[in-house]
């Protein structure tokens, strides 16, 4: 099989009850030359507003695995180390949109994890996906379920999201796009979003949506298509836009070459292919852009040296581009396995195992963040 034909999976990648990514084929990446080839230590650039996705439980395309349980002390004990005090760092988590009911309140675990990050100062995003019941899909619904967490929350908040990846198709249990209505969802949520805020006086949240990075005719005719259907209204309320990018586990394919150059190639890309080719399309040119998502799963031919090299490619490539591309933030995925000894590498997405132990892969992202943030 040739390398521009070769399909990736979508390692699943969620907070603790849906599924975030999808499966996709994958195209090989290629690298302008334009782009800077140095590491980010010999690049001028930005200083970055890093985080990650503190969770451990991960959805996936086939089966679920099994989720060792968290132990919420460890977990903040793990962050407070990675971000290393005196600086921004954002939690970035999830909640989702089924029926009307889910607006009435906040669940409990979301409450409670959002009382705790606040209490260490830390940054929080908050994803609101939308996974309707209705075949139909439920447009109205969402649009007063994001309305509802912007009084509930948006005191609180720094960022938040609009639904998730609403470009990915044809994987019900993977991706906000598989649901009927997706695209007018985002568009209405994020309009409905800036409409609370400004109502509610919430005037220093930020509020975007992400992409899914992959290749062909239906990424530029996605954004197109947010601009047909929100016009001014919805670029005007738009900050920034996130981009979800897992080089060498789903989406295009690497190039030839070692694994950290194949990374870089891929997340230089990716930007690119954002900023420079589908913003413009939905007169998003003036948006930030934020890494959203952005991973390497140990496992079986994956091991943790591998996850280091690819963190840290992924990084550095992102700081290099970071001042011509406006980017101002880059999150990881994930904090912690599912569980370190399942089969599969998507239960292993972690910078620490299971239990809580650090893999090198821990190690780096913390340095990178002290030296970059």
């Amino acid at each position: 099989m040739d390398r521009a034909s070769q399909r990736f999976l979508t390692a699943g990648r969620v907070a603790p009850v849906f599924v975030l990514a999808a499966a996709v084929i994958g195209f090989a990446a290629s690298t302008d030359s334009s782009e800077p080839a140095a590491s980010a230590s010999a690049q001028p650039h930005r200083s970055l507003e890093f985080g990650i996705y503190p969770g451990g439980a991960v959805g996936t395309v086939g089966p679920a695995g099994a989720v060792r349980p968290e132990v919420a002390e460890l977990r903040l004990a793990a962050l407070r180390t990675l971000c290393g005090g005196g600086r921004p760092f954002v939690v970035h988590l999830y909640d989702s949109y089924m029926d009307g009911a889910d607006r009435d309140a906040v669940p409990g675990w979301l409450a409670s994890q959002i009382a705790a990050y606040m209490a260490e100062r830390f940054k929080l995003e908050l994803v609101l996906t939308y996974r309707p019941k209705r075949p139909a899909g439920d447009v109205a619904g969402f649009a007063r379920f994001v309305r509802a967490r912007v009084r509930q929350l948006g005191a609180d908040l720094s960022y938040l999201q609009v639904t998730n990846e609403a470009n990915v198709g044809g994987a019900p249990a993977a991706a906000d796009g598989a649901y009927r209505g997706a695209r007018a969802a985002l568009v209405r949520g994020v309009i409905a979003a800036r409409d609370e805020a400004r109502r509610r006086g919430h005037h220093h949240l930020r509020i975007g949506f992400n992409w899914a990075y992959q290749v062909g005719r239906s990424e530029p005719a996605f954004f197109a298509s947010l601009w047909r259907r929100g016009g001014s209204r919805f670029a005007s309320a738009v900050d920034w836009v996130g981009l979800n990018s897992f080089p060498g586990t789903w989406g295009p394919a690497l190039g030839a070459g070692d694994l950290g150059s194949g990374v870089r190639s891929s997340t230089l890309a990716a930007i690119r292919m954002l900023r420079e080719d589908l913003l413009p399309r939905a007169h998003l040119a003036a948006a930030d852009l934020h890494v959203t998502e952005s991973g390497y799963p140990t496992g079986a031919g994956r091991t943790e040296a591998m996850q280091e090299e690819a963190l840290r490619a992924a990084v550095n490539a992102v700081a290099d581009v970071s001042e011509r591309h406006r980017v101002t933030g880059y999150r990881w995925f994930d904090l912690r396995d599912a569980d370190s000894g399942g089969a599969s590498f998507e239960s292993r997405y972690g910078l620490m195992r299971d239990d809580y132990s650090p893999k090198p892969a821990f190690g780096a992202y913390r340095e990178l963040i002290a030296m970059l943030g």
